[in-house]
């Protein structure tokens, strides 16, 4: 019986040790290998590209919303904005637009009159209406410190149309004194005109589903106005020198509001 129990013995050692060799060759062999493969591709970037979260080709999008008119001294300019945009790709979409609004004078413009007895030209933006070209350059997401994801993108957007400008020469006009001149040339008529404009501008998305995104952005607008139209005594104005027949003004807006995805 002892013979057999040293064979015994001696065969339980042998499959340990090669259980232990075979433990050590494959905790080594990863590392070895990990270790090379790293060197290897030490310089090589690897990039995951995944579908679109928010798909625009093909679809109509609404918006509307609110413009604020940002560079004029002494009103404040409010517009309600309706947009309607048709995206043919990704990146390339044709969009047109139009506001309507009002303007409220500022305390500065009721003080230079009331105090000063000084009245100031203003540029009173009653509508606008644009065509626009606009190109996508940038997609991309945020992630939020919760986990979530927040997908927007970035376009620009150039394009024409039309302002139409609310003067109101009583804002800027001293009516004649017809007892002292009869033949005066009495103050113009408020009247409301337009004048073609072109635009550019820089817009953010940012997209809450798959078919509603909030949206901003920033419009510079020149339009060309004709100069005599700014003049309380036209004819005698004309009379005197030579006016300008186009003039530009710039317009500075910021509009904000919210898009459906048909």
């Amino acid at each position: 019986m002892l013979p057999t129990r040293c064979g015994r013995k001696a065969s339980f050692e042998r499959q340990m040790s090669r259980l232990a060799l075979l433990l050590c060759l494959s905790a080594t062999f990863p590392v070895t290998i990990s270790a090379s493969e790293s060197e290897r591709f030490k310089n090589t970037e690897i990039r995951v590209i995944r579908p679109r979260y928010f798909t625009k080709a093909g679809r109509l999008e609404v918006s509307a919303g609110g413009t604020a008119i940002l560079n004029e001294s002494f009103i404040y300019g409010g517009m309600l904005t309706g947009q309607i945009a048709y995206h043919f790709s990704e990146d390339w979409a044709v969009e047109a637009g139009g506001s309507y609004g009002l303007s409220i004078d500022t305390s500065d413009k009721r003080i230079l009159f009331d105090e000063f007895d000084i009245k100031t030209q203003i540029f009173r933006t009653s509508m606008m209406l644009d065509l626009s070209l606009q190109y996508t350059p940038i997609y991309g997401k945020w992630q939020l410190g919760s986990g979530r994801l927040i997908y927007f993108d970035t376009y620009v957007s150039v394009g024409a149309g039309q302002s139409y400008i609310d003067w109101r020469y009583d804002d800027f006009c001293e009516p004649p004194d017809l007892a002292v001149d009869p033949t005066a040339e009495p103050t113009p008529d408020n009247a409301v005109l337009a004048y073609p404009a072109f635009l550019v501008g820089l817009g953010q998305r940012f997209f809450l589903s798959r078919n509603v995104a909030s949206k901003i952005d920033v419009r510079f607008r020149r339009l060309q106005y004709q100069e005599l139209d700014g003049e309380c005594s036209p004819k005698k104005a004309q009379l005197e020198r030579n006016f300008a027949p186009q003039v530009p003004h710039d317009t500075i807006t910021l509009f904000l509001g919210l898009s459906y995805y048909f």
